[in-house]
């Protein structure tokens, strides 16, 4: 039997965070200025784009991992909320997105050789850049793909972080049809090519979206920042999936539901009410004694560019799991 969280009516601490009105801009920017942008190389040469910002006055330190075609540049207002509760941060790009290495001909496309590939990343990450800071407590924050990414590390690292946080985590995709005749498809179609790996049907190019046809969020601030910041940085842009990235993420989000549901380090899922990205069911099989769940009311896929009153809560509740855990 789960301990669940309950939903939006449960009592927690009001906690100050960026406001939606104007995502706190000039004071992100001057946070910014403290924030170090640097690169590591893996050993297949690589290029894995990551940024951190030390908090001088706690041992504590959160390690972010993000979604699918997601940068740590577009996770600013997010940084700078969690280091104002008290935490160093880290933040990396995973391979093939963000400021990191693409690994098509084609920079647009979203690829990944094999799913284990991101989370041999992340485990290069933290042994070589978070680990030697030495930082008394981590903790493991993760949105959707960087859901999935962090629950299989937490399977093989056990012991790294005290507790995860995982936002609308795809422990299970939305798809037009059933999922293993889409995966069966998706193996007949794949080129098999690593370096003109072809599109998903109706793969494109980065395109953005009119925000009255965003399933992302409610905001229309936040979603227009986030497509600033990709149109001031297109190198940022990322656009479909591949037919070998689908394969392997259906794949992985299966793994990942049962690591979740074995996990015996806490994990709290923030599950996205009027999520259409990921399927709110894969993550309910994953409920257990050690993984939570709590339902965000209102919020859509990008619970953390929500409006205020979802990405309130659920930064209040977040706070709340990583404080009983330190």
């Amino acid at each position: 039997m789960s301990t669940a969280i309950n939903d939006q009516s449960t009592a927690i601490k009001p906690l100050l965070f960026s406001s939606e009105e104007n995502c706190n801009t000039e004071q992100v920017d001057r946070f910014w200025n403290h924030v170090t942008e640097e690169t590591l190389t893996t050993q297949d040469n690589v290029s894995l784009a990551y940024c951190y910002v030390k908090h001088h006055q706690s041992s504590k330190a959160i390690v972010i991992s993000n979604g699918r075609i997601e940068a740590y540049l577009k996770y600013k207002e997010l940084i700078f909320d969690l280091y104002q509760l008290g935490y160093s941060i880290y933040a990396l790009d995973h391979r093939g997105q963000g400021l990191s290495s693409r690994l098509s001909s084609n920079p647009h496309q979203g690829h990944i050789n094999s799913f284990d590939d991101y989370i041999n990343d992340f485990e290069f990450f933290i042994d070589e850049i978070v680990t030697p800071a030495g930082h008394e407590s981590l903790f493991l924050v993760g949105h959707s793909m960087g859901g999935t990414i962090g629950t299989l590390y937490i399977k093989k690292s056990p012991s790294t972080f005290k507790a995860a946080v995982f936002s609308a985590p795809m422990y299970g995709i939305v798809l037009p049809l059933y999922k293993h005749f889409i995966r069966w498809l998706a193996k007949q179609l794949d080129n098999g090519s690593l370096s003109h790996p072809n599109y998903v049907i109706g793969g494109k190019d980065y395109a953005p979206e009119a925000f009255k046809h965003n399933e992302l969020t409610h905001s229309e601030s936040r979603y227009h920042n986030y497509r600033q910041i990709y149109q001031e940085l297109p190198q940022l842009q990322l656009g479909s999936p591949t037919y070998r990235w689908l394969i392997e993420a259906i794949d992985a989000s299966e793994r990942a539901v049962i690591a979740a549901r074995e996990s015996l380090i806490p994990i709290l899922i923030l599950q996205a009410e009027e999520d259409s990205i990921v399927d709110n069911d894969c993550q309910n099989n994953a409920a257990s004694e050690h993984c939570v769940i709590t339902k965000i009311a209102s919020a859509r896929h990008e619970i953390f560019m929500e409006k205020d009153t979802p990405r309130n809560h659920a930064l209040s509740l977040l706070s709340q799991f990583l404080n009983l855990h330190s």
